[in-house]
């Protein structure tokens, strides 16, 4: 057991102490005791005051910390050793959380016990459009949101290994580019969003969608999680010889967000907005001669958030 030195003074049966209802009404409470002889009911009333709330602060320090309380004038050592009395003595206390957007190294806030894990994979680029002539258009389907997962751990490590997985780039004609996987250590991953595909120049009714013949997953995630959605990402031509005929796909919209939003007119797709969003797609379109090939919205990265617990 750890030791105590700080004792109550006068807490003895019949001790020389004055009474409460007494102490209550000293006009020395507000004066402090004068010149002259104080009476030792009162002095001894005054010490016990003191020493038992030090006594009593000074007990928990010692069984909620578990180490020695010494009257050797190291304030120091009391404060930090009160400290991590506190912080034994509520667990489960929220000490802060860290929002981690690049790749590296994560370290536990000092007194952490357990953590709560966010993971949201990155988002896919939209597809682009190919060039046109009049009377035919060219749209891209959004990209998806990438995965996302949520986990619960204890008996934590020193240190965990953090990758954030990058947004999909996009390409003037061409597929939107894929999310990268986001991972905690080797406890939590989440896949990225598929990129958005391209639906080539001309004028027939079509739906185009995704690139990309393997969906992204999550794995270790013990509360919840998402995986391939790609909600309102495909890309519709009903005809091409009207400008709101076509539209471009919507970007996926992540669990943080908005993707890019769809567009009935010519131009490039719209990025994602939010962490794990997918980009939006780009669209070609003229009423009389030519138009060029535009890029499709880059996806946004993901992000890992860590919630740490006493």
């Amino acid at each position: 057991m750890a030791t105590n030195d700080f004792k109550p003074f006068s807490i003895g049966a019949g001790a020389n102490v004055m009474t409460q209802s007494d102490w209550v009404t000293l006009a020395a409470l507000a004066t402090g005791f004068q010149s002259g002889k104080a009476s030792s009911a009162q002095i001894n009333k005054a010490l016990r005051q003191g020493t038992v709330m030090a006594s009593v602060l000074a007990q928990f320090i010692a069984d909620s910390s578990g180490t020695d309380v010494l009257d050797d004038g190291n304030t120091a050592l009391i404060l930090s050793r009160l400290k991590s009395g506190l912080l034994s003595a509520s667990p489960g206390r929220l000490l802060g959380v860290k929002v981690i957007t690049s790749s590296g190294t994560y370290t536990p806030t000092a007194g952490t016990k357990s953590i709560v894990v966010e993971c949201q994979g990155g988002g896919g680029a939209g597809g682009g459009s190919t060039a046109t002539t009049a009377g035919n258009s060219s749209l891209g389907a959004g990209g998806a949101e990438g995965c996302y997962g949520k986990s619960f751990f204890t008996n934590l490590s020193t240190s965990y290994s953090v990758t954030i997985g990058a947004g999909g780039v996009s390409v003037s004609g061409g597929s939107g580019g894929a999310g990268g996987i986001s991972s905690f250590g080797s406890l939590l991953t989440a896949g990225g969003g598929l990129g958005g595909g391209v639906l080539s120049s001309g004028s027939t009714s079509v739906l185009v969608g995704f690139v990309g013949s393997v969906a992204p997953t999550v794995t270790g995630a013990n509360i919840s999680s998402s995986t391939y959605a790609g909600t309102f990402a495909s890309a519709l031509r009903l005809n091409a010889t009207i400008d709101i005929g076509s539209i471009s796909g919507m970007g996926g919209r992540s669990v943080f967000g908005d993707g890019g939003g769809a567009h009935s007119s010519n131009g490039p797709g719209l990025a994602a907005v939010s962490y794990g969003a997918g980009g939006s797609g780009a669209k070609s379109w003229v009423n009389a001669g030519t138009d060029i090939a535009y890029a499709g919205g880059n996806g946004a990265k993901g992000v890992i958030i860590v919630w740490e617990y006493a």
